[in-house]
């Protein structure tokens, strides 16, 4: 069984975001140093992020003349590939390449396995097809989602999500290269209800619209290559100015971008960033009628107080979609 590249443009795209689930640079003290004003977003874009190697999506067999081989007792799925006998690989076919062009002998496998470094030695098997060395592993370099942009400078640069993308494969947090954003279009909304997360439905469309940087712990950080402004330039809030109270987020639902109303339950005191700053309760019939509150793929949304962005939307509680937490504003900063 051949190494494979799993296909990921044109597909369904959900960015999971959820209570129970969700580095990084350092975050900022407050929010002037972003700049003065912004744009808001609200608006979903699909992401496909660059894996710095290749997770394994599945472990299989490889036909030998000896009858089926398989790695199951070393390799997992799950398990991200960094390095092969010490030097670092960046993509599938770096992995392919390495492993056909090789002549059999045991090889030792750098792996994040968990959200930990592991090393694992590996003999790989000969095919007797194509008298390969294979694995006998489908292994895959991108993470592809859906979320929602929060801000966008005037020069371009956007902050998103308010949270890192995770690998659902995976389960824990892998290296990324970089990657691309693109425009999508959303085909449906399945309502949240208690302990069952909704989600919205979307898929990638056209060429890549900007760039992104970084996937950290308090958002993803890009550039769009062309931006035109669709609102007007908002000021950013500070943490010290989030009470509890009717407030705002700027989300879309497959309707268009629109303004919903929220309540801030309650605003955390924080001294270090966290994306769990401030408990909201979704209030507007609107949303609650398309979504059932708070779902898979509205992180991002801008949080507005007072005319200005304070936060965005991070996580849904299971148990409730109409609450869910937010991120302050001051802790989004673009690298």
């Amino acid at each position: 069984m051949r190494l494979k590249r799993l296909a990921t443009r044109y597909i369904f795209l959900v960015l999971i975001v959820c209570a129970v689930a969700l580095m990084c640079i350092t975050p900022a003290t407050n929010a002037s140093a972003l700049s003065k004003s912004v744009y808001p977003g609200g608006f979903p874009v699909a992401m496909i992020l660059s894996i710095d190697g290749a997770v394994i999506d599945e472990v299989g067999f490889v036909k030998t003349a000896a009858g089926n081989a398989t790695l199951s007792n070393k390799l997992r799925r799950g398990d991200t590939i960094t390095e092969i006998d010490g030097s670092k690989v960046s993509n599938c076919d770096e992995i392919v390449d390495i492993i056909e062009g090789g002549e059999g002998a045991e090889i030792t496998l750098t792996l994040i396995r968990g959200g930990k470094e592991v090393k694992i030695a590996v003999t790989p098997y000969i095919e007797s097809d194509s008298g390969l060395y294979k694995l006998g592993v489908y292994i895959r370099d991108t993470i592809s989602g859906v979320g929602t942009v929060t801000y966008i400078k005037e020069n371009g640069f956007f902050g998103a999500l308010g949270h890192k993308i995770v690998d659902s494969v995976a389960g824990c947090d892998i290296p990324i290269s970089g990657g691309e954003i693109y425009g999508c279009d959303i085909i449906g909304v399945t309502k949240g209800k208690r302990n069952a997360p909704g989600e919205i439905r979307a898929t990638l469309k056209g060429d890549a619209i900007g760039e992104v940087f970084s996937n950290t712990d308090f958002g993803v950080f890009g550039r769009f290559f062309n931006y035109t402004p669709t609102e007007d330039p908002a000021e950013l809030g500070t943490k010290n100015e989030v009470m509890p109270g009717k407030a705002y987020i700027l989300t879309s639902v497959g309707n268009g971008t629109n303004v919903y109303e929220v309540d801030i339950i309650r605003a955390l005191g924080q001294s270090e960033a966290s994306p769990k700053g401030i408990l909201i309760r979704i209030t507007d019939k609107r949303l609650l009628d398309i979504s059932g509150g708070i779902v898979q793929g509205m992180s991002g949304s801008p949080l507005l107080l007072g005319g200005k962005i304070v936060g965005a939307v991070t996580h849904v509680l299971v148990n409730d979609p109409t609450k869910g937490y937010a991120i302050y504003i001051d802790w989004m900063q673009s690298a």
